[in-house]
């Protein structure tokens, strides 16, 4: 609603309440003024309320009965004549006349609903009480007496005409069941089973099997108090008319008929033209074999990996069966050749407009009939603080240029790929980028060249193997003032121990890694619920263990730099664990957590055994430990004169919890949240500074804690984020001064304002 009509609606009810009609307004029939229901104390009430149909509202009125009956009558007058304004539409709620019928529906709604979950005792009743004889006014009082819920005892038996039927159906029973022992009886969980049974079935090569074949009953002989539950499982299922008795029949493959299509457009009509021509690498990516027992899993497996190429806007698989051959008819239309986007945009900084370009290019079947290249581009002339002084600000230019291509297969012997097991959505990446940054400060470079397998194990489960990722940075100063100014703050961090100089010395970054993701969900900007576990393996510069100058002579005479080319041999190891879980009767708030953890490992002695820069870990700011400034916080208890500089480390824990709610609606939903915050990184052996190191004897002492609230604006499209932190404990204090909670808002505890686009995880 808009603000206008917000501040309107007060007025208008009392221009209405003051207008002889409405005084003299009777409500023409007996009307239910509110729906109450006692007893339900072991299913929720919001969840009896959002199944049941006649309870969904319990006819609470936003306005008075009076009020809400004497609009609906408007509306009926007026829509067959002008058709009502946006405005009234606000007032959509009628009020609900009373019906005996409708009231003993809602009863049996009510029995019928708490016998689907298990309470086969319950018993309902109602009374009518008459508030206003007048005013025609009625409420109706439901009382549930829930009773004992029904248990499974999983002791059940199986009757099935077909002896191998009934072996499979007796090892589904043991190892893939969703209903187990002590469980609540449940009858929508009993519908499961039955289409899970069905696919299982369907998976064996018994392709007309359905979830119709499968009977599942109460044994009421066992117990006849219905109290603790066994099952009667029969296939096939004799109280359902069956029109397919071919129920236990295997079925195989035949030969796999291709029909691809590809869109054609005229000024009078579009029509599909089939262009079809045998595609060899299709063959590769169907695990339909001629031959084999059908199964809906290798199905919808092929469906997966014809989808994961991203060749074609529409792909089904349709069956012909003969006996008991099944012959695929598999239909594709074709994804355009050619994808052209363009983005521009801008940020604002301090006030000071950015300006970017983003272009990006896909090109399909270039060397293959499933292969296709991707370009980006993005150049941007945006605004950033200074590096010596963080109130000036000043535009800087930024290109980055990449391109890659993606084959549908993984290149790897067969022998390997077979090891893998069950995979799908493989694919190889060979790719290559470049980066250009002109700051007043400096001009760096950054070619890359990189090599990625990735695949699926499952829908949740993705896996990224990269034999080579290669970056040749370089870093050179203009001659101003400016660039003079900051080699010589680089210096002074060098003297404090900080290694953010090796960030701009000429370097070779090399690593082979991998990445293992589990994930239940896809990541959004709305409240989910599901976990995610993330797990990243590196190694820097192995190769280079092979040489006996640990280094390679044509990268160094690249640049033709006269600085010494730094090369880095390391071992790198993180993990990040997130859980999303729904709070409250009506699953409007979460709780959400997240843990991190790493550790990072330099054993190239020709490079004082430092990282590169980039494989720092780095803690604070607004998506990390929000009540410290962005990487200011640690390393350990180090007390550090100045804030300014970005503290790396190469241990890291760090660990978020926060509670979200929703607060009202304006403009789209305001959210709120509580969070704490705790973690700091430390280094291994850093000899200048012992107070920095991890230590097991010492690491929980230096672990900082910070606190605070947050707005966040949702738009659906995108969420704004303000979160306002404090501290609670500084490690960096003294032992017995490290609580400085009691310090809010001063000059040792000030209020750290972050902004930022999403959720902080």
């Amino acid at each position: 609603m808009k603000i206008a009509q917000l501040l309107f609606l007060p007025v208008f009810i009392f221009l209405i309440a003051s207008c002889s009609g409405y005084k003299n307004y009777r409500i023409p029939y007996t009307t239910v003024k509110q729906i109450k229901l006692e007893g339900a104390k072991k299913i929720k009430l919001e969840e009896i309320k959002s199944n049941i149909a006649g309870l969904k509202e319990s006819n609470i009125n936003y306005l008075s009965v009076k009020f809400s009956s004497y609009l609906r009558d408007k509306r009926k007058s007026n829509d067959s004549t002008i058709s009502i304004k946006k405005f009234f539409k606000f007032f959509n709620r009628k009020p609900q006349p009373y019906n005996p019928s409708n009231i003993e529906n809602n009863k049996i709604a009510l029995l019928k609903f708490y016998r689907t979950k298990g309470f086969l005792k319950t018993q309902v009743s109602y009374a009518i009480d008459t508030i206003d004889l007048e005013k025609k006014l009625v409420n109706v009082n439901f009382q549930v007496d829930e009773g004992p819920e029904s248990i499974l005892t999983k002791d059940d038996s199986i009757i099935a005409n077909n002896t191998v039927i009934e072996k499979e159906l007796r090892i589904y029973l043991n190892k893939h069941s969703l209903l187990h022992k002590y469980s609540n009886l449940d009858l929508d969980l009993l519908k499961k089973e039955k289409e899970n049974l069905s696919n299982h079935f369907k998976n064996l090569g018994y392709f007309n099997f359905s979830p119709d074949f499968v009977g599942i009953k109460i044994n009421d002989l066992k117990d006849t108090s219905l109290l603790n539950i066994s099952l009667i499982y029969q296939i096939p299922n004799t109280k359902t008319s069956i029109t397919n008795l071919a129920y236990d029949r295997l079925f195989r493959f035949g030969p796999i008929d291709f029909k691809e299509y590809t869109i054609t457009s005229d000024p009078i009509t579009s029509t599909f033209k089939n262009t079809f021509a045998p595609i060899p690498q299709l063959n590769k990516l169907i695990s339909i074999r001629e031959g084999d027992l059908f199964s809906v899993e290798k199905t919808t497996h092929s469906l997966q990996n014809i989808y994961e190429t991203d060749q074609f806007k529409s792909v089904s698989i349709q069956y012909d069966t003969i006996s008991t051959r099944l012959y695929p008819k598999i239909e594709l239309t074709q994804n355009d050749k050619y994808n052209l986007s363009s983005e521009l945009g801008g940020s604002a900084f301090r006030g000071i407009p950015g300006p970017f370009l983003y272009n990006s290019l896909k090109i399909r079947r270039v060397f293959t009939h499933l292969d296709y290249l991707d370009f980006s581009a993005r150049l941007g002339f945006e605004a950033q603080a200074g590096f010596i002084n963080t109130d000036l600000t000043r535009k800087n230019l930024d290109i980055n240029l990449g391109a890659t291509a993606n084959f549908p297969s993984l290149f790897l012997p067969k022998k390997l790929t077979n090891k893998l097991g069950y995979f799908y959505g493989a694919k190889t990446q060979l790719g290559f980028g470049y980066d250009y940054i002109d700051r007043p400060e400096y001009i760096r470079t950054n070619f890359k060249i990189m090599q990625r397998y990735l695949w699926k194990k499952s829908p949740y489960e993705f896996f990224q193997l990269s034999l080579f990722d290669l970056n040749v940075i370089n870093t050179n100063y203009p001659k101003t003032e400016t660039s003079k100014l900051f080699t010589n703050y680089l210096d002074d961090l060098r003297i404090k121990g900080n290694n953010l100089f090796r960030s701009f010395n000429p370097s070779f970054v090399s690593s082979i890694n991998l990445l293992y993701t589990y994930r239940t969900f896809f990541p959004s900007n709305q409240l989910i619920e599901g976990k995610s576990f993330i797990i990243g393996l590196e190694s820097g510069g192995t190769t280079l263990n092979l040489l006996g100058e640990k280094k390679l002579k044509f990268v160094e005479d690249l640049l033709g730099n006269k600085e010494t080319m730094q090369f880095f041999r390391f071992l790198r190891m993180n993990f990040d664990y997130r859980r999303y879980i729904f709070l409250g009767q009506k699953r409007s708030s979460q709780l959400a957590y997240k843990f991190l953890g790493g550790i990072a490992y330099a054993y190239g002695e020709e490079n004082d055994f430092q990282l590169p820069y980039e494989k720092n870990f780095f803690i604070g700011g607004p998506s990390s430990i929000r009540a410290w400034k962005p990487r200011r916080l640690g390393p350990g208890s180090q007390n550090m004169d100045s804030n300014l500089i970005e503290q790396p480390g190469s241990v890291l824990i760090e660990s978020s919890i926060e509670y979200r709610f929703k607060i009202l609606k304006f403009l789209g939903d305001v959210n709120g949240a509580f969070f704490i915050d705790a973690g700091n990184i430390w280094g291994i052996n850093y000899p200048n500074s012992p107070l920095s190191n991890f230590k097991i004897n010492s690491f929980l002492e230096q672990i900082a804690v910070g606190t605070g609230f947050g707005l966040r604006w949702d738009f659906s499209f995108f969420i704004l984020r303000l979160d306002m932190a404090t501290k609670v404990i500084n490690p960096a204090k003294p032992n017995k001064e490290k609580w400085v909670f009691n310090a809010l808002n001063t000059t040792d505890n000030p209020i750290e304002f972050n902004i930022g686009i999403g959720y902080p995880f």
